[in-house]
């Protein structure tokens, strides 16, 4: 269940986009749980994180557009936000609170669900999620976002993060278990890749970063899908 925020004083505007959604839901077989709110100060003032798709009207009265995009943020990091304007020029500054993108209105069936994509996979790849694992010395805990890969050690696992190595005890197996969801495929069947940091794959290697891996043949086709779908956000 993907929860949407319609954040709008335009009654007009609010039933229209709700019939964008129902149509979406019927299209992608998503289900939403939408909330509108047409006081954006309200809506600050009581949001609290529960949502993962807000479209914020930022003509609103009674709150400087920016002011109440920051505020949010402060609240929510991972909050996909779609500024709704009527101005394209306005939306300009959205990139100061990682707003996904803006909306012009009149708006389009298909430039909605456009945004509407790109702002759930923000939410998702934004949402962090920790496990705890043992290393020799000492029990950690690993956040899903800093993994860049994992690779199989022997009889260990090293745990390459952006905040330095692990070595870690267990095995692919559950480590791919722990992972499930969370955007990441073995390039090799002892190598499990977060796609997040691939910045380009070549004819058998995968470079995560400025880190060549290597792609086996048995993986190779299945790796590029499992690749494409992330940058299309459905994996």
């Amino acid at each position: 269940m993907i929860r949407i925020g319609l954040v709008d004083d335009d009654e007009n505007h609010l039933q229209m986009v709700q019939s964008f959604l129902k149509r979406y839901e019927k299209e992608e077989g998503v289900s939403f749980q939408v909330e509108e709110y047409r006081n954006g100060l309200n809506f600050v003032e009581d949001y609290n994180g529960a949502l993962d798709v807000v479209f914020l009207d930022i003509e609103m009265p009674h709150m400087d557009r920016m002011t109440a995009a920051r505020k949010i943020r402060e609240k929510d990091q991972a909050l996909g936000i779609v500024f709704v304007t009527n101005m394209a020029q306005c939306a300009i500054r959205g990139y100061e609170v990682n707003a996904i993108d803006f909306i012009v209105k009149p708006v389009s069936y298909y430039v909605f669900a456009d945004k509407l994509r790109k702002a759930v996979r923000f939410s998702k790849l934004n949402t962090e999620k920790d496990f705890v694992v043992q290393t020799e010395d000492s029990i950690i805990k690993i956040t899903c976002s800093q993994i860049l890969y994992v690779e199989k050690n022997k009889n260990y696992l090293i745990c390459h993060t952006k905040k330095g190595d692990y070595r870690i005890r267990g095995t692919m197996a559950a480590m791919e278990e722990k992972l499930s969801g969370e955007g990441f495929s073995k390039c090799i069947s002892g190598c499990l890749v977060n796609l997040r940091y691939v910045v380009r794959v070549d004819k058998d290697t995968v470079w995560v970063g400025d880190t060549p891996l290597p792609i086996s043949r048995q993986r190779k086709k299945e790796f590029k899908e499992d690749f494409m779908k992330y940058l299309g956000g459905g994996f």
